[in-house]
Protein backbone atom coordinates (compact mmCIF):
# COMPACT_ATOMS: atom_id res chain seq x y z
CA UNK A 1 0.00 0.00 0.00
CA UNK A 2 1.13 3.55 -0.78
CA UNK A 3 1.49 5.72 2.21
CA UNK A 4 0.64 9.11 2.28
CA UNK A 5 2.55 11.69 4.74
CA UNK A 6 3.70 14.72 4.65
CA UNK A 7 3.92 18.26 6.52
CA UNK A 8 1.89 21.65 7.95
CA UNK A 9 3.39 24.03 5.19
CA UNK A 10 3.30 27.91 4.45
CA UNK A 11 0.22 29.04 1.43
CA UNK A 12 1.74 32.70 2.25
CA UNK A 13 1.47 34.62 -1.01
CA UNK A 14 -0.75 32.02 -2.97
CA UNK A 15 -2.18 28.38 -2.68
CA UNK A 16 0.19 27.50 -5.44
CA UNK A 17 3.52 28.28 -3.05
CA UNK A 18 2.55 25.29 -0.52
CA UNK A 19 2.59 23.34 -3.53
CA UNK A 20 6.06 24.30 -4.03
CA UNK A 21 6.82 23.26 -0.35
CA UNK A 22 5.73 20.27 -1.05
CA UNK A 23 8.23 19.66 -4.06
CA UNK A 24 11.08 21.06 -2.08
CA UNK A 25 10.24 18.18 0.50
CA UNK A 26 9.15 15.84 -1.92
CA UNK A 27 5.67 14.82 0.19
CA UNK A 28 2.82 13.83 -1.27
CA UNK A 29 0.36 15.15 1.63
CA UNK A 30 -0.01 18.72 2.91
CA UNK A 31 -1.66 20.82 5.55
CA UNK A 32 -2.01 24.25 4.80
CA UNK A 33 -4.07 27.65 5.99
CA UNK A 34 -5.85 29.08 3.23
CA UNK A 35 -6.32 32.30 5.16
CA UNK A 36 -4.59 33.60 8.26
CA UNK A 37 -5.70 31.35 11.38
CA UNK A 38 -6.44 33.96 13.64
CA UNK A 39 -8.71 36.50 11.63
CA UNK A 40 -12.43 34.86 10.88
CA UNK A 41 -12.88 34.42 7.42
CA UNK A 42 -16.53 35.54 6.72
CA UNK A 43 -16.10 36.26 3.23
CA UNK A 44 -15.88 33.38 0.18
CA UNK A 45 -12.70 32.99 -1.30
CA UNK A 46 -12.34 35.26 -4.39
CA UNK A 47 -13.14 33.45 -7.92
CA UNK A 48 -10.46 31.63 -9.48
CA UNK A 49 -7.86 31.73 -6.85
CA UNK A 50 -7.52 28.37 -7.17
CA UNK A 51 -6.26 28.55 -11.05
CA UNK A 52 -2.89 29.10 -9.92
CA UNK A 53 -2.52 26.93 -7.69
CA UNK A 54 -4.09 23.60 -9.74
CA UNK A 55 -2.19 24.91 -12.54
CA UNK A 56 1.13 24.39 -10.22
CA UNK A 57 0.29 21.44 -8.88
CA UNK A 58 -0.30 19.12 -12.13
CA UNK A 59 2.48 16.55 -12.34
CA UNK A 60 4.23 17.14 -9.42
CA UNK A 61 4.44 14.44 -6.06
CA UNK A 62 1.42 16.12 -4.59
CA UNK A 63 -1.59 13.97 -4.42
CA UNK A 64 -3.26 14.84 -0.92
CA UNK A 65 -4.37 18.38 0.26
CA UNK A 66 -6.11 19.16 4.06
CA UNK A 67 -6.84 22.92 5.06
CA UNK A 68 -6.34 23.55 9.08
CA UNK A 69 -9.85 25.85 9.97
CA UNK A 70 -8.91 29.19 11.40
CA UNK A 71 -8.26 28.94 15.15
CA UNK A 72 -11.57 31.34 16.56
CA UNK A 73 -14.03 28.74 15.24
CA UNK A 74 -16.09 27.92 18.72
CA UNK A 75 -19.45 25.52 17.67
CA UNK A 76 -20.37 25.85 20.95
CA UNK A 77 -20.26 29.09 21.76
CA UNK A 78 -23.59 30.98 23.30
CA UNK A 79 -22.82 34.38 21.08
CA UNK A 80 -24.90 34.51 18.59
CA UNK A 81 -22.45 36.61 16.49
CA UNK A 82 -19.31 34.19 16.87
CA UNK A 83 -21.57 31.39 16.02
CA UNK A 84 -22.52 32.82 12.75
CA UNK A 85 -19.00 33.94 12.20
CA UNK A 86 -17.80 30.51 12.70
CA UNK A 87 -20.70 28.98 10.39
CA UNK A 88 -19.66 30.88 8.00
CA UNK A 89 -16.05 30.46 8.13
CA UNK A 90 -16.04 26.65 8.56
CA UNK A 91 -18.34 27.19 4.83
CA UNK A 92 -16.19 29.28 3.25
CA UNK A 93 -13.62 27.05 3.44
CA UNK A 94 -15.26 23.52 2.83
CA UNK A 95 -15.86 25.68 -0.54
CA UNK A 96 -12.35 26.38 -1.58
CA UNK A 97 -11.51 22.86 -0.25
CA UNK A 98 -13.89 21.39 -3.15
CA UNK A 99 -12.77 24.26 -5.38
CA UNK A 100 -9.33 22.68 -5.31
CA UNK A 101 -9.87 18.97 -5.22
CA UNK A 102 -8.85 18.83 -1.88
CA UNK A 103 -9.58 16.18 0.76
CA UNK A 104 -10.92 17.33 4.23
CA UNK A 105 -11.28 20.55 6.59
CA UNK A 106 -9.62 19.78 9.27
CA UNK A 107 -10.93 21.76 12.90
CA UNK A 108 -11.46 22.22 16.56
CA UNK A 109 -15.00 21.99 17.96
CA UNK A 110 -14.34 24.42 20.26
CA UNK A 111 -15.07 24.54 24.22
CA UNK A 112 -17.97 24.78 26.51
CA UNK A 113 -15.97 27.57 28.08
CA UNK A 114 -18.84 30.44 27.64
CA UNK A 115 -21.24 27.59 27.81
CA UNK A 116 -23.63 27.50 30.99
CA UNK A 117 -25.18 23.83 29.90
CA UNK A 118 -23.31 21.39 28.53
CA UNK A 119 -26.23 19.51 27.12
CA UNK A 120 -27.51 23.17 24.57
CA UNK A 121 -23.55 23.10 24.21
CA UNK A 122 -23.52 19.64 22.18
CA UNK A 123 -26.77 20.86 20.60
CA UNK A 124 -25.12 24.12 19.37
CA UNK A 125 -22.52 21.94 17.79
CA UNK A 126 -24.79 19.65 16.11
CA UNK A 127 -27.26 22.82 14.61
CA UNK A 128 -23.85 24.47 13.84
CA UNK A 129 -22.49 21.76 11.76
CA UNK A 130 -25.44 20.50 10.36
CA UNK A 131 -26.25 24.29 9.09
CA UNK A 132 -22.34 24.12 7.31
CA UNK A 133 -22.72 20.88 5.51
CA UNK A 134 -26.10 21.92 3.98
CA UNK A 135 -24.24 24.41 2.29
CA UNK A 136 -21.13 21.93 1.84
CA UNK A 137 -20.14 21.19 -2.09
CA UNK A 138 -20.79 17.56 -2.66
CA UNK A 139 -17.12 16.88 -2.67
CA UNK A 140 -15.67 18.82 0.39
CA UNK A 141 -15.53 16.98 3.31
CA UNK A 142 -15.29 18.30 7.35
CA UNK A 143 -13.19 16.60 9.66
CA UNK A 144 -13.77 17.11 13.50
CA UNK A 145 -10.09 16.88 15.37
CA UNK A 146 -9.27 15.10 18.58
CA UNK A 147 -8.18 18.14 21.02
CA UNK A 148 -5.64 17.97 24.36
CA UNK A 149 -8.31 18.42 26.77
CA UNK A 150 -6.67 21.72 28.06
CA UNK A 151 -10.18 24.36 30.05
CA UNK A 152 -13.58 22.36 28.68
CA UNK A 153 -12.73 21.83 25.24
CA UNK A 154 -15.31 19.51 22.97
CA UNK A 155 -13.23 16.17 21.57
CA UNK A 156 -10.33 15.55 24.37
CA UNK A 157 -12.38 12.47 24.39
CA UNK A 158 -13.01 10.54 21.15
CA UNK A 159 -16.82 9.30 23.00
CA UNK A 160 -17.53 13.54 22.64
CA UNK A 161 -16.68 13.31 18.88
CA UNK A 162 -18.98 10.18 17.83
CA UNK A 163 -21.31 11.67 20.12
CA UNK A 164 -21.57 14.81 18.16
CA UNK A 165 -21.18 12.91 15.16
CA UNK A 166 -24.45 10.64 15.96
CA UNK A 167 -26.94 13.48 15.59
CA UNK A 168 -25.47 14.81 12.39
CA UNK A 169 -27.59 15.14 9.04
CA UNK A 170 -24.66 14.39 6.58
CA UNK A 171 -22.80 11.59 7.76
CA UNK A 172 -21.01 10.77 4.86
CA UNK A 173 -18.65 14.15 4.28
CA UNK A 174 -17.66 14.08 8.12
CA UNK A 175 -14.89 12.24 9.37
CA UNK A 176 -12.20 12.49 12.16
CA UNK A 177 -8.77 13.43 12.29
CA UNK A 178 -6.28 12.22 15.54
CA UNK A 179 -3.49 14.18 16.97
CA UNK A 180 -0.85 12.07 18.54
CA UNK A 181 0.44 14.94 20.86
CA UNK A 182 -3.43 16.14 22.05
CA UNK A 183 -4.71 12.10 22.81
CA UNK A 184 -1.02 12.15 24.90
CA UNK A 185 -2.21 15.21 26.61
CA UNK A 186 -5.60 14.30 27.05
CA UNK A 187 -4.71 10.70 28.49
CA UNK A 188 -4.23 8.37 26.01
CA UNK A 189 -1.08 6.45 26.50
CA UNK A 190 0.68 5.57 23.40
CA UNK A 191 3.52 4.56 24.53
CA UNK A 192 2.35 1.64 26.98
CA UNK A 193 -1.27 1.00 25.62
CA UNK A 194 -1.41 1.48 21.88
CA UNK A 195 -3.44 -1.29 21.14
CA UNK A 196 -5.96 -0.73 23.55
CA UNK A 197 -6.43 3.15 22.46
CA UNK A 198 -6.31 2.06 18.59
CA UNK A 199 -9.06 -0.49 19.49
CA UNK A 200 -10.74 2.70 21.43
CA UNK A 201 -10.78 5.13 18.46
CA UNK A 202 -12.26 2.04 16.16
CA UNK A 203 -15.06 0.99 18.60
CA UNK A 204 -15.94 4.83 18.68
CA UNK A 205 -15.18 6.45 15.48
CA UNK A 206 -14.44 3.87 13.58
CA UNK A 207 -10.88 3.98 11.52
CA UNK A 208 -12.42 3.93 7.89
CA UNK A 209 -13.84 7.50 9.05
CA UNK A 210 -10.59 8.52 10.67
CA UNK A 211 -9.15 10.86 7.70
CA UNK A 212 -6.32 12.25 8.72
CA UNK A 213 -3.58 11.88 11.85
CA UNK A 214 -1.26 14.32 13.07
CA UNK A 215 1.91 13.13 13.72
CA UNK A 216 3.58 14.97 16.61
CA UNK A 217 5.53 14.16 19.43
CA UNK A 218 5.02 15.81 23.47
CA UNK A 219 6.77 18.79 25.44
CA UNK A 220 4.20 17.80 28.13
CA UNK A 221 3.53 14.64 30.15
CA UNK A 222 0.56 12.39 29.50
CA UNK A 223 -3.00 13.55 30.76
CA UNK A 224 -1.41 17.19 30.76
CA UNK A 225 -3.76 18.37 29.13
CA UNK A 226 -1.74 21.01 27.33
CA UNK A 227 -1.36 21.61 23.62
CA UNK A 228 2.73 21.45 23.19
CA UNK A 229 3.90 19.71 20.49
CA UNK A 230 7.35 18.90 20.05
CA UNK A 231 9.70 17.25 17.18
CA UNK A 232 9.48 13.82 16.51
CA UNK A 233 11.18 11.68 18.90
CA UNK A 234 12.38 14.75 21.10
CA UNK A 235 9.67 14.68 23.44
CA UNK A 236 7.84 12.51 26.41
CA UNK A 237 6.00 10.18 23.63
CA UNK A 238 9.35 9.50 21.89
CA UNK A 239 10.64 8.08 18.15
CA UNK A 240 9.64 4.20 19.25
CA UNK A 241 6.18 4.62 20.29
CA UNK A 242 6.01 7.43 17.21
CA UNK A 243 7.47 4.58 14.86
CA UNK A 244 4.97 1.85 16.04
CA UNK A 245 2.01 3.92 15.45
CA UNK A 246 3.05 5.47 12.08
CA UNK A 247 3.93 1.85 10.57
CA UNK A 248 1.03 0.32 12.34
CA UNK A 249 -1.14 -1.38 10.15
CA UNK A 250 -5.01 -0.53 10.60
CA UNK A 251 -3.37 2.93 10.05
CA UNK A 252 -1.57 2.78 7.03
CA UNK A 253 -4.79 4.06 4.75
CA UNK A 254 -4.75 7.19 6.71
CA UNK A 255 -2.83 10.06 5.61
CA UNK A 256 -0.46 11.31 7.64
CA UNK A 257 0.73 15.22 8.60
CA UNK A 258 3.74 16.26 10.80
CA UNK A 259 2.94 19.75 12.62
CA UNK A 260 6.08 19.84 14.41
CA UNK A 261 8.15 22.89 15.47
CA UNK A 262 11.22 22.17 13.35
CA UNK A 263 9.29 23.13 10.09
CA UNK A 264 9.46 26.50 10.58
CA UNK A 265 12.70 26.01 8.63
CA UNK A 266 13.12 23.91 5.23
CA UNK A 267 15.95 22.49 6.99
CA UNK A 268 13.82 21.30 9.86
CA UNK A 269 11.35 20.11 7.62
CA UNK A 270 13.70 18.22 5.67
CA UNK A 271 14.99 16.33 8.80
CA UNK A 272 11.56 15.76 10.35
CA UNK A 273 10.30 14.37 7.06
CA UNK A 274 13.42 11.73 6.93
CA UNK A 275 12.29 10.44 10.27
CA UNK A 276 8.98 9.13 8.60
CA UNK A 277 11.15 8.07 5.02
CA UNK A 278 13.66 6.18 7.94
CA UNK A 279 10.49 4.43 9.23
CA UNK A 280 9.62 3.11 6.70
CA UNK A 281 12.75 2.15 5.90
CA UNK A 282 12.84 -0.24 9.01
CA UNK A 283 15.44 2.33 10.46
Amino acid sequence: MKRHFGAHVSSAGGLHNAVAAAVELNINTIQVHPSPPQRWNTAPFAAGIEAEYLSSKRGTCLEKVFFHAIYLINMATPDPQKFHLAKTSLANYLDLIDRVGGDGVIFHVGSMKDQPDEAQGYDRVVAGLNWVMERAPKGSRLILEVAAGSGSVIGDRVEELALIYSQLDNKAQVGFGLDTQHMWASGYDLVNKMEEVIETVDRELSLDKVWSVHLNDSKTELGSRKDRHENIGDGLIGMEALRRFFMHKQLAHIPFILETPALESIEGAHNEIGKLRAFLKGQ
